[in-house]
């Protein structure tokens, strides 16, 4: 089931959840006394409600570490507005509607303080329970998750502030003498200075002394457990509830690595198993039989109602009033009015306490089911950060001043994918009239935490004998962009990414889309040192989404000219030969244009292998693409005439199969080979019968031939496409195989041409025509 995958329980699985309990409670099966008592005895239903609510104190605990109080700290002017706003105006809208109509109420919420309570709560908004909504819709790392997960952070932290405050009161005013004044307030203030004093420096220390990558110790790890349950127990002793304790713990500690990721990893097999069952008892509870009084049901909406249209109508005021467009404003509104496991847990303490009948308690557990069953679909409906990238801005290499700037954003995941990417840029031939402006973006995925995080690289406070992977990574170009000869050639721009991999594409894409970048450097999803090879699924689906909605063009980098474990700071490039090969297409001509780039380098020999198809007719009008491929070649001939290092070789073919003869006789000869990705071109006669048996259709039909292919040097490929203008956001070359099936009596013909292929005695001649600019010596 989807709940055993992730502690902390999105808003699909609370919903499945509650509605299983509703279905054996006594609302339907467990109306049936007999069913009850065999299913659900007495006492064994007390123990899984006690195991339970511990699943929900470490919970909350963990959650309290994942947290980043950074966010809160400096909020930014959008959340901060957002998140007053739609808090504020509910709870006021909501409160005075409770003053003015309050005669009219049942007795049993006239008298109490039941509506000022349900009205606080769901006028405020939950920061874990909306982060894990905006993990599962893949919102996470997006612009408007960002911002709502900041308003939701601040507005959670005022909320438990005045929680606290309001609670102190309260004792403070049923306190039986001043004695017992001074021991409440003498005790709180001795539980802040633990926590923040003794818990905080302790899990610190343990911390920094644990090695990097590697989690707590189970010391370490049972102590924080145990104290985070202690705390829970004094704080319920003092008149808080149970769970203050353990978020202000939480709070306190660091997250990420190693604590968040300890508690991750190790808590999670415990909360998958036993917090549903917190979440299925909420709805066993729930008698819809009970509901015998329209008016207590018509109250208690209203409150509910009102509390959703305030937060709404208050965030999209605000939203409107930050100049952003409706339907943002709108999704803004929505996201804010998620609801789930913590309502849940205040709902089902009102329970315990016997604050709420039976009936209320019935009526807000509907009420919580609607909320989700409305706000998560309409939110998928009207979002979708993907079109942001939509730009109808040339930035590719192609179209970018010859002699100009390129910007350039490089991924990294990790130390080994660094020396290749280096290999590159020192063939690029950087000048001061002609540099490289490279943001580095090191990618990881999000563990121990609760918000993603993009920003620029800041030096760890680490000890320098123990620095973090992306102090290294970010070292290696530093010190890449201090050895150029020529000031100023490569500028460096270091940033690091930390979210879900199943949304980092919007990470990527939206940095370039802020870099103004020409092309989206991506390593490609295996790795080999020669001996074994490792491969990421993760780094693979990364790659096809970049494809699908990069805002600029995107290379793919094959490295295979190093084994993994080689220095990441290494500047001797061996990279000397390159080749180029041009079927046509957009992708080619941007794969061409960056090798015009390294033709610049005089310590490099570039070929430009062309494959044409050979045809009978010599009457044919060419077409306007062909007349764009011939007008670049030109331009590039034109350019590098005079260079004796840049050749260039013509060959023609029949079809497929002589394509891939051509390719897997001249690759052989070079260090680095460039090809367009050639997406939509896939039915082309030059390539027609290959995307068969392709591996890797995010490389393209060549490239996926070159990656494949086991050669005798080492020989890396850099897979070029060009940025997808009239694409639609959601479409496009994500797995590169639409459009280019052969017919069915071709297939027929694969296994015979792979053998022709790899039997050289069994070669197709092609026609090889010498207009060479010069030829190699």
């Amino acid at each position: 089931m989807s709940f055993i995958k992730s502690p902390i329980l999105n808003t699909t699985s609370v919903k499945r959840l509650r509605t299983t309990g509703i279905l054996l409670g006594r609302s339907v099966l467990g109306r049936s006394k007999k069913f009850r008592r065999n299913l659900f005895p007495a006492r064994g239903t007390y123990v899984l409600d006690t195991i339970s609510f511990f699943s929900l104190i470490l919970f909350i605990f963990t959650i309290g570490i994942k947290t980043d109080l950074n966010l809160a700290k400096k909020p930014g002017k959008r959340a901060l507005i957002i998140g007053i706003a739609g808090s504020v105006l509910p709870f006021v809208l909501s409160s005075s509607v409770i003053v003015a109509l309050r005669p009219l109420f049942p007795s049993d919420l006239r008298n109490g303080t039941i509506l000022f309570g349900l009205a606080t709560r769901f006028s405020l908004s939950s920061f874990p329970v909306i982060a894990d909504a905006l993990g599962e819709l893949r919102l996470l790392n997006s612009e408007l998750g960002r911002t709502v997960l900041s308003a939701a952070l601040v507005t959670d932290i005022i909320s438990w502030v005045l929680f606290v405050a309001l609670i102190t009161y309260g004792l403070i005013m049923d306190a039986r003498s001043p004695a017992w004044v001074i021991a409440t307030g003498a005790s709180f203030a001795l539980l802040v200075l633990f926590v923040v004093f003794v818990a905080r420096p302790a899990t610190k220390w343990v911390a920094k002394r644990t090695p990097p990558g590697e989690m707590l110790d189970e010391g370490p790890f049972v102590w924080l457990l145990l104290t985070a349950l202690a705390l829970g127990l004094l704080t319920e002793i003092m008149g808080y509830r149970s769970l203050l304790g353990p978020v202000m713990l939480g709070l306190v500690l660091p997250g990420g690595m190693p604590v968040g990721v300890t508690m991750t990893e190790r808590v999670d097999s415990f909360l998958a198993l036993f917090l549903p069952s917190y979440i299925a008892l909420a709805g066993f509870r729930t008698d819809f039989s009970m509901l015998n009084s329209l008016e207590a049901w018509g109250t208690l909406e209203l409150v509910v109602i009102l509390c959703f249209v305030g937060k709404l109508v208050g965030c999209i005021a605000a939203s409107l009033y930050l100049k952003m467009p409706l339907r943002d404003a709108i999704t803004v509104g929505l996201m804010t009015n998620i609801k789930g496991i913590i309502e849940i847990s205040v709902i089902n303490d009102w329970g315990d306490r016997e604050v709420v009948t039976v009936e209320h308690y019935s009526i807000m557990t509907l009420s919580l089911m609607c909320i989700t069953a409305v706000t998560v679909p309409l939110i998928k409906l009207l979002y979708n950060p993907s079109v942001r990238y939509v730009s109808r801005k040339r930035r590719t290499i192609q179209h970018a001043k010859p002699d100009g700037e390129l910007c350039m954003l490089a991924c990294i995941h990790n130390q080994d994918q660094v020396a290749g990417v280096l290999d590159l840029l020192e063939s690029s031939h950087a000048t001061r009239d002609s540099p490289i402006s490279l943001t580095v973006l090191h990618l990881s995925e999000l563990v121990g935490q609760a918000a993603s995080v993009l920003r620029p690289h800041k030096r760890s406070h680490r000890s320098s004998a123990n620095p973090s992977t992306s102090d290294h990574i970010v070292n290696a170009f530093r010190y890449f962009e201090q050895q150029q000869s020529s000031p100023g050639a490569v500028s460096v721009h270091p940033f690091v990414a930390i979210s879900p991999y199943s949304s980092m594409y919007n990470d990527v894409c939206s940095l370039a889309l802020d870099r103004k970048v020409h092309v989206i450097l991506l390593p490609f999803h295996k790795q080999s040192d020669g001996r074994s090879e490792t491969a990421s699924h993760a780094f693979r689906s990364l790659n096809r989404s970049v494809l699908d909605f990069a805002p600029c063009s995107v290379a793919i980098l094959v490295d295979q000219s190093l084994p993994s474990g080689t220095t990441c700071a290494r500047t001797n490039c061996l990279i000397q030969r390159v080749a180029v090969y041009f079927l046509g297409g957009p992708d080619d001509h941007e794969a061409l244009a960056y090798a015009s780039r390294i033709a610049a380098n005089d310590s490099i020999y570039l070929t430009v292998i062309r494959i044409v198809l050979r045809t009978n007719s010599t009457n044919a009008e060419p077409d306007e693409e062909a007349l764009q491929d011939e007008r670049l070649l030109e331009e590039f001939r034109d350019r590098h005439g005079g260079n004796d290092r840049v050749m260039y070789i013509e060959k023609a073919v029949e079809d497929g199969e002589g394509t891939a003869a051509v390719v897997a006789e001249m690759s052989n000869k070079y260090d680095l080979l460039i090809v367009g990705r050639r997406n939509g071109y896939e039915s082309s006669p030059l390539t027609s019968g290959l995307s068969e048996w392709s591996e890797f259709p995010e490389l393209g039909i060549i490239g996926d031939m070159l990656a494949v292919a086991h050669y005798e040097r080492m020989v890396s490929i850099m897979v070029v496409q060009q940025q997808q203008l009239d694409r639609v956001a959601g479409e496009g070359g994500g797995d590169g195989g639409g459009g280019g099936g052969v017919a069915g009596a071709r297939r027929g013909q694969v296994g015979g041409m792979v053998a022709n292929i790899l039997n050289p005695n069994n070669k197709q001649q092609e026609e090889v025509k010498d207009v060479l600019i010069h030829r190699q010596t």
